[in-house]
């Protein structure tokens, strides 16, 4: 019983280093919107949304992300190696808010919160895939087999986040490509009379 004890312990304490390397601040901003039917609410997302630079248009939610990371670095006569790293991730989600659902039928505002959980679901999905890629990236990093020079090495890092963040992006778009589906169910909620 003590040896399981220990090994808890020890495994908390390894899992408070691991995430004191990934500092992760997650944030969300609203947009106003107007209309007294779901149909309307979507009509003012359309027109009133954040742009997507991803899709090159206005978009109904977005989440987007902001990474860096630090090495420590330690120097030897031969080599330079990688003794720690520091990842920071900001999300940030932009959501629709209705200024007021005054007006609205009980049925109406019931479409509409279905709608916006469907909106949150998929933009938090993102935000998943977000946290993941700040974790593979210090993974990535701290995992590098010493260079001559800590020029290199910075290159080398550099290439790394650049290649995974390329497989991110990717993996958003997939993601978004293959979410069909909760695009027809949001088109069903909004456009039923």
């Amino acid at each position: 019983m003590r040896t399981i004890f220990t090994g808890l312990i020890f495994s908390a304490f390894a899992f408070q280093a691991f995430a004191a390397e990934v500092t992760i601040k997650e944030y969300t901003s609203f947009y106003s919107i107007t209309g007294k039917s779901t149909a309307e609410l979507a009509h003012s997302m359309s027109r009133r949304g954040p742009y997507s630079l991803q899709h090159r248009k206005r978009a109904w939610a977005t989440a987007s992300r902001d990474m860096s990371y630090q090495l420590t670095r330690q120097k030897t006569k031969k080599s330079c190696r990688v003794k720690a790293v520091k990842v920071k991730l900001k999300i940030k989600y932009n959501m629709p808010k209705p200024s007021t659902l005054n007006g609205m039928t009980r049925r109406e505002r019931k479409k509409w919160a279905n709608l916006y959980r469907l909106l949150n679901k998929h933009e938090r999905t993102h935000g998943k895939f977000y946290r993941q890629f700040a974790n593979k990236v210090r993974q990535k990093l701290k995992r590098m087999s010493p260079t001559r020079t800590c020029r290199q090495l910075d290159r080398k890092a550099a290439a790394i986040v650049e290649k995974l963040g390329k497989a991110d992006s990717l993996r958003n778009d997939r993601f978004d490509a293959r979410d069909g589906r909760t695009y027809r169910r949001v088109e069903r909620i909004y456009t039923s009379g």
